[in-house]
């Protein structure tokens, strides 16, 4: 299926794990799948707003190559535990790579006040030992599938119940009731 590309997107952090958020920077997989990360810059500009780094400096194409990959080992792996299926061991061994690199530092600049800093061999060590943590941890089993149609984003479910649908209220939660109340009203108006 091809892939659109888009360039100066939102992105949206709403997963409760910078893995899973991560894993999200392609949107819709099953339906219309949207690269988020487009370009290097994209990359650069997620890593910061994920509070990953206060800055990315240079990301090649062969970086973005590299993030990718991660990224969707990151997501097949999430995905597995999700549904409770068997680990790929190319997907492990990649987030295992990845996450044996020194992450990204926190220099304490004042009090209240930290730089994180890296490169992104850095930011990727970051991203694979988060994921690692949660794919081989207890959390993993708390991974959920947003249920709004046509949202493919993965979340934690921490909810004292268990029971979150969505990845987001605001907007998978609030479409998918939009929709329910328009199929009411519409039958209402033609009984």
């Amino acid at each position: 299926m091809p892939v659109a590309h888009t360039h100066g997107v939102s992105f949206l952090f709403v997963s409760d794990h910078p893995a899973l958020d991560f894993a999200a920077t392609v949107a819709w997989r099953t339906t219309r799948p949207v690269e988020l990360l487009g370009g290097p810059q994209d990359f650069a500009r997620w890593a910061a707003e994920a509070g990953l780094v206060d800055r990315l400096e240079t990301v090649s194409r062969a970086d973005l190559i590299s993030a990718r990959a991660l990224r969707e080992a990151i997501h097949r792996l999430a995905l597995a535990a999700a549904g409770g299926g068997p680990a790929d061991p190319r997907d492990v061994a990649r987030v295992r790579r990845a996450a044996a690199h020194p992450p990204v530092r926190p220099v304490l600049r004042d009090l209240g006040r930290v730089e994180r800093r890296g490169g992104v061999r850095e930011v990727l060590a970051t991203l694979g030992a988060g994921a690692a943590d949660l794919l081989g941890g207890p959390d993993r089993l708390l991974i959920r599938r947003c249920a709004g149609e046509p949202c493919t984003r993965l979340f934690l479910d921490r909810s004292r119940a268990g029971t979150r649908r969505w990845c987001s209220k605001r907007s998978c939660g609030s479409r998918v009731n939009a929709a329910a109340y328009r199929r009411r009203t519409q039958r209402h108006d033609h009984a």
